[in-house]
């Protein structure tokens, strides 16, 4: 995969279209890998995504690669990258090493 094809930015309103395909993607991954993560709906994703708290991954052509979020506690004083999922066409890409480096900005 060409990463110079993936555009990484933070999401904005538009990218809400995608939080159901994000969300049902969470969710099969976690399966596959038999951990305990919580499940996150659409509305979830979607206040991440106004908030500014959201990283998305898309093609040149609009097409869902990757996405991540922040969590804050404590009224900010303390931030963790969450909730970070790779379509599965796009893992071993490095999109995720690239999402997580721009909360760093």
């Amino acid at each position: 995969m060409d990463n110079q094809e993936i555009i990484v930015r933070v999401a904005v309103s538009e990218d809400k279209k995608f939080s159901t395909i994000i969300t049902d993607e969470m969710e099969s991954s976690a399966k596959a890998r038999g951990t305990g993560i919580a499940k996150r709906s659409p509305d979830y994703i979607e206040k991440k995504i106004d908030e500014g708290k959201a990283v998305i991954a898309v093609t040149k052509g609009g097409d869902w690669v990757g996405f991540c979020y922040i969590e804050t506690w404590s009224h900010g004083e303390y931030v963790a990258n969450s909730g970070l999922i790779v379509s599965p066409n796009y893992r071993k890409s490095g999109v995720a090493k690239r999402s997580s480096k721009l909360f760093l900005i």
